[in-house]
Protein backbone atom coordinates (compact mmCIF):
# COMPACT_ATOMS: atom_id res chain seq x y z
CA UNK A 1 0.00 0.00 0.00
CA UNK A 2 1.58 3.92 -0.88
CA UNK A 3 1.82 6.47 1.13
CA UNK A 4 -1.55 8.01 -0.15
CA UNK A 5 -3.40 4.93 0.57
CA UNK A 6 -1.97 4.51 4.33
CA UNK A 7 -3.05 8.27 4.97
CA UNK A 8 -6.62 7.93 3.77
CA UNK A 9 -7.22 4.38 5.95
CA UNK A 10 -5.70 6.49 9.11
CA UNK A 11 -7.65 9.25 8.51
CA UNK A 12 -11.11 7.09 7.30
CA UNK A 13 -10.34 4.90 10.78
CA UNK A 14 -9.97 8.36 12.63
CA UNK A 15 -13.65 9.60 11.83
CA UNK A 16 -15.37 6.13 12.28
CA UNK A 17 -14.25 6.46 15.68
CA UNK A 18 -15.18 10.06 16.58
CA UNK A 19 -18.24 9.26 15.39
CA UNK A 20 -18.54 6.14 17.52
CA UNK A 21 -17.82 7.81 20.70
CA UNK A 22 -20.32 10.69 20.30
CA UNK A 23 -23.10 8.24 19.32
CA UNK A 24 -22.92 7.01 22.96
CA UNK A 25 -25.36 8.41 24.99
CA UNK A 26 -24.81 9.53 28.73
CA UNK A 27 -25.98 7.53 30.72
CA UNK A 28 -24.11 4.78 29.07
CA UNK A 29 -20.75 6.74 30.37
CA UNK A 30 -18.88 4.91 33.46
CA UNK A 31 -17.69 7.12 36.39
CA UNK A 32 -14.24 5.25 37.37
CA UNK A 33 -13.52 7.93 40.23
CA UNK A 34 -13.15 5.44 43.16
CA UNK A 35 -15.97 6.03 45.65
CA UNK A 36 -15.63 7.19 49.64
CA UNK A 37 -16.88 5.33 52.43
CA UNK A 38 -17.07 7.04 55.88
CA UNK A 39 -16.84 3.06 57.72
CA UNK A 40 -17.12 2.68 61.05
CA UNK A 41 -14.24 4.46 63.51
CA UNK A 42 -11.76 2.28 65.11
CA UNK A 43 -8.78 2.66 67.16
CA UNK A 44 -4.99 0.67 67.68
CA UNK A 45 -2.62 2.72 69.53
CA UNK A 46 -2.14 5.90 71.47
CA UNK A 47 1.34 7.87 72.44
CA UNK A 48 3.03 8.94 74.81
CA UNK A 49 1.58 7.02 77.05
CA UNK A 50 2.54 9.03 80.38
CA UNK A 51 3.18 13.16 80.92
CA UNK A 52 2.20 16.16 83.01
CA UNK A 53 -0.01 19.08 82.27
CA UNK A 54 -0.31 20.29 78.66
CA UNK A 55 0.84 16.50 77.45
CA UNK A 56 -0.07 16.30 73.59
CA UNK A 57 -1.30 13.00 72.85
CA UNK A 58 -1.50 11.53 69.28
CA UNK A 59 -4.43 8.66 69.37
CA UNK A 60 -4.40 6.59 66.02
CA UNK A 61 -6.54 4.41 64.35
CA UNK A 62 -9.52 4.95 61.69
CA UNK A 63 -12.76 6.90 60.41
CA UNK A 64 -12.42 9.29 63.31
CA UNK A 65 -13.74 12.30 60.72
CA UNK A 66 -12.35 15.58 60.24
CA UNK A 67 -15.37 17.30 62.60
CA UNK A 68 -12.95 18.67 65.43
CA UNK A 69 -16.54 19.59 67.21
CA UNK A 70 -17.34 15.94 66.83
CA UNK A 71 -14.81 14.26 68.47
CA UNK A 72 -13.98 14.37 72.03
CA UNK A 73 -10.97 12.70 74.09
CA UNK A 74 -11.05 12.56 77.92
CA UNK A 75 -7.70 11.20 79.92
CA UNK A 76 -9.09 9.58 83.38
CA UNK A 77 -12.77 10.76 82.88
CA UNK A 78 -11.37 14.39 82.57
CA UNK A 79 -11.76 16.01 78.99
CA UNK A 80 -8.50 16.98 77.13
CA UNK A 81 -8.27 19.82 74.58
CA UNK A 82 -8.81 18.05 70.44
CA UNK A 83 -6.64 20.17 68.69
CA UNK A 84 -6.52 17.99 65.44
CA UNK A 85 -8.01 15.47 63.37
CA UNK A 86 -7.17 14.01 60.02
CA UNK A 87 -9.14 11.00 60.17
CA UNK A 88 -7.22 8.63 61.23
CA UNK A 89 -5.26 10.92 63.40
CA UNK A 90 -6.10 12.83 66.57
CA UNK A 91 -4.14 15.19 68.66
CA UNK A 92 -5.00 16.36 71.61
CA UNK A 93 -3.45 17.88 74.86
CA UNK A 94 -3.84 16.86 78.41
CA UNK A 95 -5.69 19.18 81.16
CA UNK A 96 -4.10 20.07 84.34
CA UNK A 97 -4.50 17.68 87.31
CA UNK A 98 -6.33 15.18 84.97
CA UNK A 99 -4.85 12.41 86.83
CA UNK A 100 -3.79 8.82 85.66
CA UNK A 101 -6.61 6.50 84.38
CA UNK A 102 -8.52 5.45 81.00
CA UNK A 103 -7.77 7.24 77.76
CA UNK A 104 -11.18 7.18 75.97
CA UNK A 105 -12.16 9.03 72.47
CA UNK A 106 -15.84 9.60 71.88
CA UNK A 107 -17.00 10.27 68.12
CA UNK A 108 -20.18 11.84 67.12
CA UNK A 109 -23.32 13.63 68.87
CA UNK A 110 -25.86 12.27 71.09
CA UNK A 111 -27.46 8.71 70.13
CA UNK A 112 -25.21 8.18 67.42
CA UNK A 113 -21.90 8.81 69.35
CA UNK A 114 -19.50 5.57 69.37
CA UNK A 115 -16.84 5.56 72.62
CA UNK A 116 -13.90 3.94 72.47
CA UNK A 117 -10.98 2.64 75.29
CA UNK A 118 -7.28 1.79 74.92
CA UNK A 119 -6.38 -1.01 76.47
CA UNK A 120 -3.53 0.83 78.24
CA UNK A 121 -3.87 3.82 80.82
CA UNK A 122 -2.38 6.96 80.93
CA UNK A 123 0.31 7.56 83.67
CA UNK A 124 -0.26 11.49 84.93
CA UNK A 125 3.29 12.35 85.87
CA UNK A 126 4.25 15.74 87.91
CA UNK A 127 6.99 17.64 88.67
CA UNK A 128 7.34 20.54 91.41
CA UNK A 129 9.76 23.43 90.28
CA UNK A 130 11.05 26.31 92.51
CA UNK A 131 11.61 29.15 90.82
CA UNK A 132 12.14 33.23 91.55
CA UNK A 133 8.87 35.02 91.14
CA UNK A 134 10.43 38.50 91.98
CA UNK A 135 13.58 39.91 93.22
CA UNK A 136 16.84 40.80 91.97
CA UNK A 137 17.95 37.78 89.93
CA UNK A 138 21.22 36.00 90.23
CA UNK A 139 22.94 33.39 92.75
CA UNK A 140 23.43 36.61 95.51
CA UNK A 141 21.03 37.20 97.68
CA UNK A 142 20.61 41.29 97.19
CA UNK A 143 17.93 43.39 99.31
CA UNK A 144 16.68 46.95 98.07
CA UNK A 145 13.34 48.72 97.91
CA UNK A 146 13.30 49.37 94.07
CA UNK A 147 9.87 49.52 92.48
CA UNK A 148 9.09 49.20 88.34
CA UNK A 149 9.04 46.28 86.64
CA UNK A 150 9.00 42.48 87.60
CA UNK A 151 12.87 42.01 86.09
CA UNK A 152 13.75 45.51 88.07
CA UNK A 153 12.42 45.32 91.44
CA UNK A 154 13.98 44.88 94.72
CA UNK A 155 12.88 43.62 97.94
CA UNK A 156 14.10 43.97 101.70
CA UNK A 157 12.97 40.90 104.11
CA UNK A 158 9.70 39.99 102.80
CA UNK A 159 7.61 38.50 105.54
CA UNK A 160 4.02 38.49 104.47
CA UNK A 161 2.12 37.78 101.03
CA UNK A 162 -1.46 38.30 100.16
CA UNK A 163 -3.67 38.02 96.76
CA UNK A 164 -6.48 39.62 95.58
CA UNK A 165 -9.26 38.70 93.63
CA UNK A 166 -8.01 40.62 90.45
CA UNK A 167 -3.84 38.68 90.88
CA UNK A 168 -2.78 41.46 92.66
CA UNK A 169 0.18 40.43 95.62
CA UNK A 170 0.41 42.51 98.63
CA UNK A 171 3.98 42.55 99.78
CA UNK A 172 4.89 43.22 103.65
CA UNK A 173 8.58 44.12 104.14
CA UNK A 174 10.32 43.54 107.44
CA UNK A 175 12.16 46.67 108.69
CA UNK A 176 12.86 47.61 112.73
CA UNK A 177 15.44 50.73 111.69
CA UNK A 178 15.50 53.44 109.68
CA UNK A 179 18.72 51.86 108.46
CA UNK A 180 16.29 49.38 106.60
CA UNK A 181 13.72 51.88 105.84
CA UNK A 182 11.17 50.28 108.33
CA UNK A 183 8.43 48.30 106.70
CA UNK A 184 6.88 48.60 103.68
CA UNK A 185 3.73 47.85 101.53
CA UNK A 186 4.30 46.42 98.09
CA UNK A 187 1.80 45.86 95.20
CA UNK A 188 3.03 43.59 92.11
CA UNK A 189 0.40 43.66 89.54
CA UNK A 190 0.89 43.72 85.82
CA UNK A 191 4.59 43.06 85.68
CA UNK A 192 5.26 46.41 87.95
CA UNK A 193 5.71 47.14 91.61
CA UNK A 194 4.99 49.87 93.36
CA UNK A 195 4.90 51.12 96.78
CA UNK A 196 1.70 51.64 98.95
CA UNK A 197 2.70 52.49 102.43
CA UNK A 198 6.83 53.13 103.95
CA UNK A 199 6.72 53.04 107.88
CA UNK A 200 9.79 55.64 108.03
CA UNK A 201 7.17 57.45 106.42
CA UNK A 202 4.15 57.38 108.80
CA UNK A 203 4.01 57.75 112.71
CA UNK A 204 1.63 55.32 112.76
CA UNK A 205 3.55 51.97 111.79
CA UNK A 206 6.98 51.00 112.02
CA UNK A 207 6.61 47.01 111.79
CA UNK A 208 3.62 45.95 109.88
CA UNK A 209 3.13 42.29 110.72
CA UNK A 210 0.19 41.88 108.31
CA UNK A 211 -2.59 42.93 105.98
CA UNK A 212 -5.73 41.74 105.28
CA UNK A 213 -8.39 43.19 102.74
CA UNK A 214 -12.46 43.82 103.48
CA UNK A 215 -14.57 41.59 101.56
CA UNK A 216 -15.59 44.16 99.07
CA UNK A 217 -11.75 44.86 98.97
CA UNK A 218 -11.88 48.20 99.24
CA UNK A 219 -10.60 48.26 102.47
CA UNK A 220 -7.20 47.26 103.81
CA UNK A 221 -6.70 46.35 107.14
CA UNK A 222 -3.22 46.90 108.67
CA UNK A 223 -1.49 44.80 112.05
CA UNK A 224 1.53 46.70 112.75
CA UNK A 225 3.76 45.66 116.07
CA UNK A 226 3.84 48.37 117.90
CA UNK A 227 6.52 47.03 120.18
CA UNK A 228 8.71 47.74 117.58
CA UNK A 229 7.85 51.27 117.45
CA UNK A 230 4.66 53.33 115.98
CA UNK A 231 1.72 54.12 118.12
CA UNK A 232 -0.81 52.29 116.07
CA UNK A 233 -1.85 48.63 116.32
CA UNK A 234 -4.45 48.08 113.77
CA UNK A 235 -5.13 50.16 111.08
CA UNK A 236 -7.11 50.95 108.17
CA UNK A 237 -6.60 52.35 104.32
CA UNK A 238 -9.55 53.35 101.89
CA UNK A 239 -9.43 53.47 98.16
CA UNK A 240 -10.95 51.34 94.93
CA UNK A 241 -8.49 48.13 95.64
CA UNK A 242 -5.48 46.97 93.80
CA UNK A 243 -2.52 49.76 94.25
CA UNK A 244 -5.26 52.48 95.33
CA UNK A 245 -5.11 52.92 98.70
CA UNK A 246 -4.95 55.66 100.94
CA UNK A 247 -5.45 57.92 104.49
CA UNK A 248 -4.15 55.55 106.79
CA UNK A 249 -6.40 55.66 110.01
CA UNK A 250 -5.66 53.84 113.36
CA UNK A 251 -8.29 51.71 114.60
CA UNK A 252 -6.98 50.66 117.33
CA UNK A 253 -4.03 51.68 119.42
CA UNK A 254 -2.38 48.53 120.88
CA UNK A 255 0.92 46.74 121.26
CA UNK A 256 1.47 42.95 120.26
CA UNK A 257 -1.03 43.09 117.40
CA UNK A 258 1.06 40.12 115.07
CA UNK A 259 -1.71 39.28 112.73
CA UNK A 260 -5.16 40.21 110.65
CA UNK A 261 -7.69 38.74 108.41
CA UNK A 262 -10.61 38.64 107.23
CA UNK A 263 -13.33 36.14 107.34
CA UNK A 264 -14.09 34.12 103.59
CA UNK A 265 -18.06 34.54 104.19
CA UNK A 266 -19.06 37.22 106.81
CA UNK A 267 -16.13 39.30 106.02
CA UNK A 268 -15.32 39.86 109.81
CA UNK A 269 -11.93 41.23 111.12
CA UNK A 270 -10.18 38.94 113.63
CA UNK A 271 -6.88 40.02 114.54
CA UNK A 272 -3.89 37.85 116.83
CA UNK A 273 -2.47 39.56 120.05
CA UNK A 274 0.82 38.38 120.62
CA UNK A 275 1.10 39.23 124.47
CA UNK A 276 -1.39 36.38 126.08
CA UNK A 277 -2.72 35.38 123.00
CA UNK A 278 -5.99 36.21 122.39
CA UNK A 279 -7.78 36.62 119.01
CA UNK A 280 -9.70 39.65 118.88
CA UNK A 281 -12.72 40.67 116.79
CA UNK A 282 -13.43 44.21 115.29
CA UNK A 283 -17.00 45.09 116.07
CA UNK A 284 -18.86 48.17 116.23
CA UNK A 285 -15.85 50.38 116.14
CA UNK A 286 -13.84 48.50 119.02
CA UNK A 287 -11.84 45.19 119.34
CA UNK A 288 -13.46 42.58 121.02
CA UNK A 289 -11.63 39.34 122.45
CA UNK A 290 -12.96 36.17 121.35
CA UNK A 291 -11.20 33.29 122.27
CA UNK A 292 -7.58 32.53 123.73
CA UNK A 293 -5.31 29.63 122.34
CA UNK A 294 -4.71 27.12 124.84
CA UNK A 295 -1.77 25.38 126.43
CA UNK A 296 -0.55 21.92 126.07
CA UNK A 297 -1.75 21.39 129.63
CA UNK A 298 -5.64 21.16 129.82
CA UNK A 299 -7.29 24.03 131.46
CA UNK A 300 -4.00 25.89 130.87
CA UNK A 301 -4.12 28.76 128.56
CA UNK A 302 -0.87 29.93 126.44
CA UNK A 303 0.99 33.48 126.78
CA UNK A 304 3.38 35.16 124.59
CA UNK A 305 1.61 33.63 121.55
CA UNK A 306 2.83 35.27 118.58
CA UNK A 307 -0.02 34.56 116.72
CA UNK A 308 1.42 34.97 113.32
CA UNK A 309 -1.20 33.49 110.78
CA UNK A 310 -5.23 32.76 111.12
CA UNK A 311 -6.72 30.78 108.58
CA UNK A 312 -9.97 29.89 107.58
CA UNK A 313 -11.30 27.30 105.44
CA UNK A 314 -13.49 28.05 102.02
CA UNK A 315 -16.60 27.68 103.73
CA UNK A 316 -15.51 29.53 107.06
CA UNK A 317 -16.28 26.97 109.52
CA UNK A 318 -13.14 24.98 110.05
CA UNK A 319 -9.57 27.46 111.58
CA UNK A 320 -6.03 27.04 111.96
CA UNK A 321 -3.92 29.53 113.78
CA UNK A 322 -0.21 29.23 113.81
CA UNK A 323 1.87 30.03 117.14
CA UNK A 324 5.12 31.44 116.06
CA UNK A 325 6.45 31.78 119.44
CA UNK A 326 4.88 28.30 121.13
CA UNK A 327 6.00 26.43 117.76
CA UNK A 328 2.85 25.06 117.20
CA UNK A 329 -0.26 24.91 114.45
CA UNK A 330 -3.75 25.20 116.46
CA UNK A 331 -7.53 22.91 114.61
CA UNK A 332 -10.63 24.82 115.86
CA UNK A 333 -14.56 25.53 114.70
CA UNK A 334 -15.87 28.73 113.93
CA UNK A 335 -19.38 29.10 114.52
CA UNK A 336 -20.97 31.88 111.67
CA UNK A 337 -24.29 32.27 113.28
CA UNK A 338 -23.09 32.62 117.50
CA UNK A 339 -19.74 34.02 116.50
CA UNK A 340 -17.62 32.00 118.50
CA UNK A 341 -15.01 29.39 118.24
CA UNK A 342 -14.97 26.05 119.94
CA UNK A 343 -12.87 22.98 120.00
CA UNK A 344 -9.68 24.73 119.65
CA UNK A 345 -6.60 22.61 120.22
CA UNK A 346 -2.94 21.69 119.06
CA UNK A 347 -2.99 19.84 115.17
CA UNK A 348 0.76 20.20 115.20
CA UNK A 349 4.14 20.52 116.97
CA UNK A 350 5.70 19.85 120.48
CA UNK A 351 4.15 23.15 122.58
CA UNK A 352 7.17 25.77 123.10
CA UNK A 353 9.60 22.93 121.56
CA UNK A 354 11.67 24.18 118.46
CA UNK A 355 13.06 21.40 116.21
CA UNK A 356 12.90 19.55 113.14
CA UNK A 357 10.60 16.51 112.56
CA UNK A 358 7.79 15.16 110.50
CA UNK A 359 5.28 12.96 111.51
CA UNK A 360 2.05 12.67 112.99
CA UNK A 361 0.73 15.43 115.43
CA UNK A 362 2.75 16.26 118.65
CA UNK A 363 5.72 14.14 117.40
CA UNK A 364 6.14 16.73 114.28
CA UNK A 365 7.79 19.88 115.64
CA UNK A 366 9.02 23.08 114.07
CA UNK A 367 11.17 26.45 114.29
CA UNK A 368 9.15 29.15 114.48
CA UNK A 369 6.42 28.43 112.15
CA UNK A 370 5.16 31.94 110.31
CA UNK A 371 2.46 32.47 107.82
CA UNK A 372 0.34 29.38 106.73
CA UNK A 373 -2.46 28.46 103.66
CA UNK A 374 -4.32 26.01 102.69
CA UNK A 375 -5.04 23.95 99.31
CA UNK A 376 -7.83 22.78 97.84
CA UNK A 377 -7.86 19.27 99.49
CA UNK A 378 -7.67 21.25 102.90
CA UNK A 379 -3.70 20.51 103.43
CA UNK A 380 -2.40 23.53 105.04
CA UNK A 381 1.17 24.92 104.55
CA UNK A 382 3.50 26.57 106.53
CA UNK A 383 6.51 28.32 106.52
CA UNK A 384 9.07 27.17 108.95
CA UNK A 385 11.09 30.12 109.07
CA UNK A 386 14.35 29.13 111.34
CA UNK A 387 14.32 25.17 109.14
CA UNK A 388 14.23 27.05 106.22
CA UNK A 389 11.73 25.34 104.28
CA UNK A 390 8.07 24.54 103.67
CA UNK A 391 6.03 22.07 105.59
CA UNK A 392 2.79 20.45 104.18
CA UNK A 393 -0.15 19.36 107.33
CA UNK A 394 -2.95 17.26 106.34
CA UNK A 395 -6.49 18.08 107.87
CA UNK A 396 -5.95 14.66 110.45
CA UNK A 397 -2.19 16.33 111.24
CA UNK A 398 0.32 14.05 108.84
CA UNK A 399 3.39 16.33 109.01
CA UNK A 400 6.04 16.38 106.03
CA UNK A 401 8.34 19.19 104.47
CA UNK A 402 6.99 19.51 101.20
CA UNK A 403 9.95 21.92 99.69
CA UNK A 404 13.39 23.18 100.85
CA UNK A 405 15.97 20.77 103.06
CA UNK A 406 14.80 21.54 106.27
CA UNK A 407 16.82 21.21 109.90
CA UNK A 408 18.57 24.08 109.45
CA UNK A 409 19.92 23.88 105.91
CA UNK A 410 19.61 27.32 104.24
CA UNK A 411 20.25 28.28 101.19
CA UNK A 412 19.43 29.67 97.30
CA UNK A 413 18.59 27.39 94.99
CA UNK A 414 15.77 26.96 92.29
CA UNK A 415 15.24 24.24 90.46
CA UNK A 416 13.25 20.64 91.43
CA UNK A 417 11.96 21.17 94.48
CA UNK A 418 13.97 18.19 95.96
CA UNK A 419 16.78 19.98 95.67
CA UNK A 420 15.82 23.74 96.06
CA UNK A 421 16.78 26.15 99.03
CA UNK A 422 14.58 28.70 100.94
CA UNK A 423 16.64 30.99 103.67
CA UNK A 424 14.18 31.85 106.29
CA UNK A 425 11.18 31.57 104.49
CA UNK A 426 8.47 33.91 106.62
CA UNK A 427 5.50 34.06 104.27
CA UNK A 428 3.22 31.88 101.76
CA UNK A 429 0.27 32.01 100.16
CA UNK A 430 -1.51 30.09 96.92
CA UNK A 431 -2.26 32.12 93.65
CA UNK A 432 -4.91 32.26 91.60
CA UNK A 433 -2.80 30.15 89.05
CA UNK A 434 -2.87 27.40 92.22
CA UNK A 435 0.94 27.85 92.53
CA UNK A 436 2.45 28.46 96.18
CA UNK A 437 4.36 31.81 96.49
CA UNK A 438 6.87 32.03 99.18
CA UNK A 439 8.37 35.35 101.14
CA UNK A 440 11.98 34.06 101.49
CA UNK A 441 13.00 36.52 103.99
CA UNK A 442 17.13 36.61 103.92
CA UNK A 443 17.15 36.06 99.96
CA UNK A 444 15.20 38.79 99.67
CA UNK A 445 12.84 37.21 96.69
CA UNK A 446 9.15 36.29 96.09
CA UNK A 447 9.59 32.18 95.34
CA UNK A 448 7.34 30.28 93.51
CA UNK A 449 6.27 26.55 94.13
CA UNK A 450 4.32 25.33 90.90
CA UNK A 451 3.69 21.95 88.93
CA UNK A 452 5.41 21.98 85.74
Amino acid sequence: MNTLQEQIVRYVTLVVCCLVIFSCSDDEHVDVTPEITEGIPSITYYTPTEGGKSTVLSLYGSHFGTDISRIRVTVNGVLAEVTNTTGNLITARIAEGSGSGEVKVIVGEGEEAVEFTYGNGFNYKTRMMVATYLGVPGDEAVGGKEDGSFEEASFTKPRYLLWNRNGGLYIIEEGNSSATGYSSIRYASGNQVSTLLKGSQSSLVQRIRAVALSGTEDSLFIANDTNAGGSMGVGIMTGSGGADFSGLTSLWDQSGITSVVSHPVTGEIFVGYHSDAWIYRYENGSFNPVVRLPADTEGTFSDKGNINSIVFDTSGTGVYIVSKAKNVIYKGNYDMLSGTFSGISILAGTYEQAGYADGMGTAASFDEPSQADLDREGNLYVADRKNHCIRKITPDGVVTTYAGKGGGLSGLVDGPIETAEFNHPEGLQFGLDGALYVADYWNHRIRKIYEQ
